[in-house]
C-alpha cells in the first residue's frame, strides 16, 4: 500500500531547508539547517545565525509565558466594548475600550498572530507593522473619543 502525503512540514534530520524558508527573527532567505527553532514543527521554523536563533528561542519561550494574560487582557476590554455597544453608550467613555485593546496590542503584538505568521518577513518586521496598525486604532479611539466630547 502507498504512504499518504499529509501535506505537513517535519524536519526530521535532513540537511537543507526548503527553498522557501526565510529567517525567523529577521527575514532573510538564508536560514540555516543547524538553527532549527522548532524541531519536528509544522511549519518548520529556522534561523540564519546563532544570535537570531537565541533571540528566538527567548521570545518564544517569553511568548508561551506571556501570551495567556494578554488574551485575558484582550476579553475584558472586547467585553466591556460588547456592553457599551449593546447599551447603545454614546457618551466620552464609550470609546476608551478601544484604546485600551490598541495599547494591549502595541505592549504585546504577537498576542493575534502565531509563530508560523512571522516566517515570511521576519518577526522584528511583522512585530512594527503590528505595532502601527495599533498606533493607528489607538488615534482613531482617539479621535472617536473627542468627537463626542
Amino acid at each position: 500500500m502507498a504512504k499518504r502525503r499529509t501535506g505537513k512540514l517535519v524536519y526530521n534530520g535532513r540537511r537543507g531547508l526548503p527553498e522557501d524558508t526565510h529567517c525567523f527573527w529577521c527575514g532573510s532567505d538564508d536560514a540555516n539547517p543547524d538553527y532549527i527553532v522548532n524541531p519536528g514543527g509544522e511549519p518548520l521554523i529556522a534561523c540564519c545565525c546563532k544570535e537570531h536563533f537565541d533571540k528566538a528561542n527567548e521570545f518564544v519561550r517569553r511568548d508561551n509565558k506571556i501570551r495567556p494574560a494578554f488574551y485575558v487582557i484582550l476579553f475584558i476590554f472586547v467585553a466591556i466594548d460588547m456592553v457599551l455597544i449593546g447599551f447603545g453608550m454614546t457618551s466620552k467613555w464609550a470609546y476608551l475600550p478601544l484604546l485600551g485593546i490598541a495599547v494591549t496590542i502595541c505592549a504585546w503584538p504577537s498576542v493575534f498572530t502565531h509563530y508560523q505568521f512571522y516566517c515570511r518577513f521576519g518577526l522584528v518586521k511583522t512585530k512594527r507593522v503590528i505595532r502601527v496598525i495599533s498606533l493607528a486604532l489607538a488615534v482613531l479611539s482617539i479621535a472617536a473619543t473627542m468627537s463626542v466630547w
